[in-house]
């Protein structure tokens, strides 16, 4: 495996991703049949970031170590969509992939308009099923600065990015961070009730108004609201100025 490995990198002149099948034979005898190949994008943190350490405790929506994957940045933003955990673990299965479509429309509404957008999102995001998170297509959180998943053990929703997944690797390309939160000591802060003071437009994206309820888009536009994260410390913090 690690010849095949290898000899795979060395065309790609990068780390790769392959999936393959093995057949074993009787006396032992095996052949790998390789079926896929991907190149792992790697890029150099060349950001020197360092996270504020004497933000007011009012001012912090979001602080955690150890738990995003991403380069440095410091970034504003200026629209956040969050969906609520427990209003959408009681949403009816069959009416979930609506979350998902209002999540694409905001998406591909401020497509190369300049806006820096948050997603905040239960359990995991592109998963084909429903009960486990968000069933999104990466295209329709192509535009979002951050993605956030939330853990939720009454419902529960676990966070899980897999390293080899497609979509792991599409938000590598496009310089999407990662982050999640987690029920323990690697969440620090996390407080999406202040979310509240800020208007909340999604009546703008949907088709069925009692989705209203279960997601909310907030224009944090006048917020001075930033993302910092430091690669080195693996440190996030999401500060903003309330109303």
């Amino acid at each position: 495996m690690q010849q095949l490995m290898q000899i795979i990198q060395g065309e790609y002149e990068h780390p790769v991703d392959i999936e393959f099948t093995m057949n074993l034979s009787e006396s032992g005898e095996y052949s790998i049949n390789l079926l896929q190949c991907r190149p792992l994008q790697v890029f150099k943190d060349t950001a020197a970031i360092a996270v504020p350490d004497s933000v007011p405790e009012e001012n912090i929506i979001l602080e955690s170590v150890d738990s995003s994957m991403g380069l440095s940045r410091s970034v504003p933003i200026d629209l956040i969509v969050y969906v609520d955990p427990k209003a959408y673990y009681e949403m009816p299965y069959s009416d979930k992939t609506r979350i998902a479509r209002i999540i694409g429309k905001v998406n591909w509404t401020f497509r190369e308009k300049g806006r820096h957008m948050m997603l905040i999102v239960p359990g995991r995001i592109g998963t084909p099923s429903p009960e486990l998170g968000i069933p999104t297509s990466f295209a329709d959180i192509s535009e979002f600065e951050a993605v956030c998943e939330v853990e939720e053990k009454e419902a529960g929703y676990n966070p899980e990015l897999s390293y080899g997944s497609h979509i792991f690797q599409d938000l590598v390309e496009a310089d999407i961070l990662y982050t999640a939160v987690f029920a323990g000591e690697k969440t620090l802060r996390f407080a999406p009730d202040k979310l509240g003071s800020f208007k909340n437009i999604v009546s703008d994206f949907l088709d069925n108004p009692s989705d209203g309820e279960i997601v909310k888009v907030f224009d944090m536009k006048g917020s001075e609201a930033t993302l910092f994260y430091d690669l080195e410390k693996n440190h996030l913090l999401l500060e903003a100025f309330f109303p």
